[in-house]
């Protein structure tokens, strides 16, 4: 058999890349203002729930539930405060009545 000599491929030259050294990075700490801006805000449940109740109590007609649900859940601690502040003067208000109460029924007494 006849012997065929085929082409050799010519040797590919490669680019050999120099490796940078490596530079060393600074790592900073995150600012106090990033740290408070990126913070959870506090759930209270109770205040929610709450929130909740008081709107179902009243009339929601012109409002959906899920933006009663909505509303509760941003404005919770805010409406908690109106709500406390509100059962603190009904406190005072029983307060007194039960104070003219006891008045009422010491005079009473004494008359007897």
């Amino acid at each position: 058999m006849p012997r065929i000599d085929k082409p050799l491929k010519k040797a590919v030259k490669r680019k050999v890349k120099k490796l940078k050294k490596p530079v060393a990075v600074k790592v900073s700490k995150p600012k106090k203002a990033l740290v408070k801006a990126t913070k959870k805000p506090i759930k209270n449940t109770s205040a929610y729930f709450e929130c909740m109740s008081a709107c179902c109590r009243g009339k929601i007609k012109p409002k959906r539930i899920t933006d009663v649900a909505h509303e509760c859940k941003t404005n919770a601690l805010v409406l908690s405060k109106k709500m406390s502040a509100q059962k603190v003067q009904a406190v005072k208000k029983i307060k007194q009545g039960y104070a003219q109460l006891g008045k009422g029924l010491k005079e009473f007494i004494k008359s007897k």
